[in-house]
């Protein structure tokens, strides 16, 4: 596989929990695993890092990042806030193009056709690209990257308490409000569907805690 299907692959696998919290990863086993060289491989290695799923671990290779579940309250709490406020701008800067792709993602959600060799990981596929769309709308640069990393941890923690199971088609209905907020540039109700959007995902982790 090329480089791009390589780094997909691993970020896939170490997201939904394929790869587990504290794994190691060895760049032997990954180069063989993955079909692809060194130098790529590297490459990939430190995106991954970027992102902070990973850390390097002086010869041993390097480790799958864990997450503290301690911290979940807090990150949800800073999360519904963002989020809302990703709403709020993009209500107000978003394309008509950008409009028409998320319309295409919630109805690709609702009747689950993802390319093929993400079939098993459908809610990751949806909601990364949902988000990152909505990121983009708002057009705040450092209010994305914020997001993009909150949004991996809480990924990270839906696949880790058992809820992968559960679609995103699941929840495109409430994707509905978002856009029709966004269609009717109505920053207020864009950004209260965003912080429902959130609190729906905060009650379903928290049921797998009680």
């Amino acid at each position: 596989m090329n480089k791009e299907e390589a780094y997909e692959e691993l970020r896939v696998q170490i997201v939904t929990n394929g790869v587990a919290p504290g794994e190691i990863l060895n760049e032997k086993d990954l180069m063989a695993q993955l079909a692809i060289g060194r130098s790529p491989l590297r490459e990939i290695l430190f995106r991954l890092q970027e992102e902070n799923l990973i850390k390097p671990l002086p010869r041993l290779g390097y480790m799958v990042t864990t997450l503290d579940i301690f911290e979940v309250r807090d990150l949800v709490e800073l999360r519904r806030e963002l989020e809302g406020y990703a709403g709020f701008l993009a209500a107000q800067r978003i394309t008509p193009e950008q409009l028409e792709e998320l319309r295409t993602i919630i109805r690709e959600a609702e009747t689950e056709t993802a390319p093929a060799h993400d079939v098993a990981n459908i809610t990751e596929y949806f909601d990364t690209r949902f988000h990152s769309l909505l990121y983009q709308a708002a057009g705040n640069q450092k209010l994305t990257k914020i997001l993009q990393d909150l949004h991996i941890v809480m990924l990270r923690l839906w696949f880790h308490v058992g809820l992968d199971a559960i679609g995103f088609a699941h929840q495109a209905q409430n994707l509905y409000a978002v856009l029709k907020a966004l269609e009717q540039k109505d920053a207020q109700k864009a950004r209260a569907a965003m912080e429902d959007h959130v609190d729906q995902y905060a009650a379903q982790v928290k049921e797998k805690f009680l």
